[in-house]
């Protein structure tokens, strides 16, 4: 685990001034006290102190990191992972969350092979991964202000457009067109899917909400699936390589 993200003392949010009815702490003294338990081996009761932090509805990557890696070194797997996805959508560009999620990864019985992706891609996905989409959306938002300004600058002088504003112009928008386009991908390949993550040993994917309904094939524990749909206490899951099904919503953890 990385001592940065155990170490990190600075508040976890506005909410965290908010006393803690139980136990009269707020909730960054709760972090604080999950981090020193974790620093010395105790990492039950480290995992319940992040859970209790989480449970004010305060959202910010490092409690749920730091319950993740709190997890993993219990053994609990699928709870390991489950955290360290909810980490990666709040801070994506984070590269130990990024690592502590592949290393729990690999620990999984599942290997389920996604389509094949090209190498370009897989290079373009990688580097849009370490930008984020947040910062993306700030170069958006810089781009849209330049338009605006040359736009705004040639039209107010005499001689308005020349055949370098009008490149400079066509540039910009290019630009433009191609940020706006990796920002919408990005956060729809990182935040839109809705996923689950398989939180029990074991579970059995049924052809339909119901345990009367025909065993398709079985999951274990970590891994992650994409929701499609919900019925009552059911969810509609699908694999990466296009196998689905249903599965009990207390057999896995929303993302």
């Amino acid at each position: 685990m990385s001592r940065r993200g155990l170490l990190a003392a600075a508040a976890l949010a506005l909410a965290l001034a908010l006393p803690s009815p139980v136990r009269g702490e707020t909730p960054e003294e709760t972090f604080s006290r999950g981090n020193a338990a974790f620093e010395k081996g105790s990492y039950e009761e480290a995992a319940e102190a992040y859970r209790t932090v989480l449970r004010y509805g305060i959202r910010d990557g490092r409690a749920d990191y730091n319950l993740g890696c709190a997890a993993f070194r219990l053994g609990r797997l699928g709870e390991a992972i489950l955290h360290f996805e909810r980490a990666r959508r709040l801070d994506p560009t984070d590269p130990d969350i990024r690592a502590n999620l592949e290393l729990a990864r690999g620990r999984c019985y599942d290997r389920v092979e996604a389509q094949e992706v090209a190498a370009p891609i897989r290079i373009v996905r990688s580097l849009q991964d370490g930008i984020g989409p947040d910062r993306q959306a700030l170069a958006l938002l810089v781009l849209v202000w330049l338009v605006a300004g040359l736009v705004a600058w040639r039209s107010a002088r005499p001689g308005r457009w020349n055949a370098a504003a009008g490149w400079a112009l066509a540039s910009l928008l290019l630009l433009l067109l191609v940020v706006g386009a990796s920002w919408l991908l990005t956060r729809d390949r990182l935040e839109g899917a809705p996923l689950a993550v398989v939180l029990a040993p074991s579970v059995e994917v049924r052809a339909g909400p119901g345990e009367n309904n025909a065993v398709l094939f079985i999951v274990h524990e970590g891994l992650a699936l994409e929701i499609r749909a919900e019925r009552q206490d059911w969810i509609q899951v699908s694999l990466p390589n296009g196998l689905n099904g249903w599965v009990p919503g207390e057999a896995v953890g929303k993302v």
